[in-house]
C-alpha cells in the first residue's frame, strides 16, 4: 500500500477490503491509484450506436451504447451533452439496467431515480414504448432528475417526487420490472468523489443496509408475477449487498434469485449463488457496483387498477401549433389548468404521489394563445418543423439568454449547432426572442 492511499481512505475501509479481496487487494490499491474512468452512453433515441467523431471512443463492456472517452475535458459545455446526444455515466453504472433485460412496451419503474443516469438509459431502450415512471424523495434532486429527462428527449417518462411507501401504495404489482439502485456508502465512488471518503463509517453502513431493506421491502409489493427486480448499489460492503440479497430472499418467498451476466466479479460466500450477482471493482473498468436481480414467481396480488387523469377539453389553438410545427402526433394529450401534456402513454392517476412531470411538457396557455416550451422542442419523439442553426459565437450567447440578431422565418423554431437542438426561440423576422430556461443559462 502507497502511503498515499493509505492517507487518503479509512484505515476501518482497507482492511475490509482486504479481508473482501484476499489475493486481488494489491490489484485493487493499484487501481486506485489510476484516473477514474471516464466515459459516456451516446443517447439510442437520438442516435444509432456508433462512434461520435467529435471524442475519442471505445466500448466499456458493461452496456452497448456505454463507451470510454480518452479525452480529459468537461462534457457539460459540449453540443452533444447540451443536445442530449450523449449521457456521462460511470461504466459500470450501465451495469443494473442492462440486468434488466428491458423489453419494448414494459412498465418499469425506477424507484431511487435522480440525477437520472439509469432512468435515461431505460428510457432509450424502451424507444417511447411503454412507460417508465422514475421516483426521487428528494424535491431539489426530483428537479435536476426532471432536466435531465428533458434534455435527453424522452416523451414517456412520469416524474415522481414521493416515498416509496406511498409509490408501493399506488402501483401494487403494477410493473413488469423495477429498478432499485439504492442509496448507499459509496465505496465504489471513492476515487471520483472526496466526499464519499468523507462520509465513510461503520455506522453508516449499517445505516444505508436499514434503510436499504425498508425500499426494498415496498419494490417488491411493485412487481407482478412473473416481472422483475433488479437491485444495485455502488458500494462493496457486504451488509449492504450480499447480506441484504439473502434477507430478501428469507423475506419474500416469491422471489427467487436468477443470474446477472456481464463483466466483474461473482459475490462474496455470504450467498449460495455466488455467481449470479455482479461486482464490479476498478480494476474490472468501473469505479464500483453491486447488481443482483430477482424474479418473482407467481400469485402476486392481483395488479392495482389506475384511472386515466381527468383532462380539460385540448383547444383549438393547441392542435393548430401541433399541426404546424410538430412533425408527428403525440397519441395522447392531456390538458389541466393551462397545462398541455403530450405523451406515448395513457395519463395515469398517481394517485397521492406528487408529481413533478407526467410524460412531457408541450406548453401552456396564455391569455388564449398556446406557447411550446422547453420539453417539446428537445423531444425526440414527435420532432419540430423548424430549425435555426446557430454559430458557436451565437449559442454562446443563446446560453446566456441573449436576443439574437438573426434573420429568420416569423415563428417558433428550435436552435442549435451542427443539426442538435439544444433549444428554442421565437423570430420576428430579424431578432430571435430566448426562450432557453432561465436555470439553464450560463452566468
Amino acid at each position: 500500500m502507497t502511503h498515499q492511499l493509505e492517507a487518503a481512505l479509512p484505515l476501518d475501509f482497507l482492511k475490509r477490503m482486504q479481508v473482501l479481496l484476499k489475493d486481488e487487494y494489491e490489484d485493487y490499491l493499484k487501481a486506485m491509484e489510476q484516473d477514474p474512468y471516464r466515459a459516456v452512453r451516446i443517447n439510442l433515441l437520438r442516435h444509432d450506436n456508433t462512434p461520435l467523431s467529435s471524442f475519442s471512443m471505445r466500448p466499456s463492456g458493461f452496456a452497448e451504447n456505454s463507451w470510454l472517452l480518452e479525452e480529459k475535458t468537461p462534457l457539460g459545455g459540449t453540443v452533444e451533452y447540451l443536445s442530449g446526444l450523449i449521457y456521462p455515466q460511470e461504466p459500470s453504472a450501465s451495469l443494473p439496467v442492462t440486468a434488466l433485460g428491458i423489453e419494448k412496451g414494459m412498465r418499469i419503474l425506477d424507484l431511487c431515480a435522480a440525477p437520472g443516469s439509469k432512468s435515461t438509459q431505460i428510457a432509450e431502450l424502451l424507444n417511447h414504448t411503454g412507460v417508465l415512471v422514475c421516483n426521487e424523495i428528494s424535491a431539489k434532486r426530483a428537479e435536476i432528475l426532471k432536466e435531465n429527462i428533458e434534455r435527453q428527449g424522452i416523451v414517456n417518462a412520469v416524474v415522481l417526487n414521493s416515498s416509496p411507501e406511498r409509490i408501493a401504495e399506488t402501483f401494487s404489482g403494477w410493473f413488469d420490472a423495477v429498478l432499485v439502485d439504492a442509496p448507499c456508502s459509496g465505496e465504489g465512488m471513492f476515487r471520483k468523489e472526496a466526499d464519499a471518503v468523507s462520509m465513510w463509517s461503520r455506522e453508516n453502513v449499517l445505516l444505508c443496509a436499514r434503510r436499504q431493506k425498508e425500499i426494498l421491502a415496498c419494490a417488491a409489493r411493485c412487481v407482478r408475477s412473473g416481472g422483475t427486480l433488479v437491485y444495485s448499489t455502488c458500494t462493496f460492503s457486504e451488509e449492504e449487498n450480499e447480506q441484504n440479497v439473502n434477507w430478501f430472499l428469507n423475506t419474500f418467498e416469491d422471489f427467487e434469485l436468477v443470474p446477472v451476466h456481464g463483466k466483474g466479479h461473482d459475490g462474496t460466500e455470504e450467498i449460495i449463488h455466488r455467481d449470479y450477482v455482479r461486482r464490479v471493482y476498478p480494476m474490472d473498468g468501473g469505479e464500483g457496483q453491486f447488481a443482483a436481480r430477482f424474479l418473482r414467481k407467481a400469485d402476486a396480488p392481483d395488479a392495482s387498477e389506475l384511472s386515466a387523469l381527468k383532462g380539460d377539453p385540448v383547444p383549438k389553438e393547441v392542435r393548430t401549433f401541433l399541426e404546424t410545427y410538430v412533425s408527428k402526433p403525440f397519441p395522447y394529450l392531456y390538458v389541466r389548468n393551462g397545462m398541455v401534456f403530450g405523451g406515448t402513454f395513457p395519463f395515469i392517476d398517481c394517485g397521492k404521489n406528487r408529481m413533478i412531470r407526467h410524460q412531457t411538457l408541450l406548453g401552456k396557455l396564455k391569455s388564449g394563445r398556446f406557447e411550446p416550451g422547453h420539453a417539446l422542442v428537445m423531444n425526440a419523439y414527435a420532432g419540430f418543423q423548424r430549425y435555426t442553426e446557430l454559430t458557436m459565437e451565437e449559442l454562446s450567447a443563446y446560453r446566456h439568454g441573449e436576443a439574437l440578431r438573426h434573420p429568420s422565418e416569423k415563428g417558433w423554431t428550435a436552435v442549435g449547432t451542427g443539426g442538435h437542438i439544444i433549444g428554442l426561440a421565437k423570430s420576428d423576422g430579424m431578432i430571435l426572442k430566448n426562450h432557453y430556461p432561465k436555470s439553464f443559462r450560463k452566468r
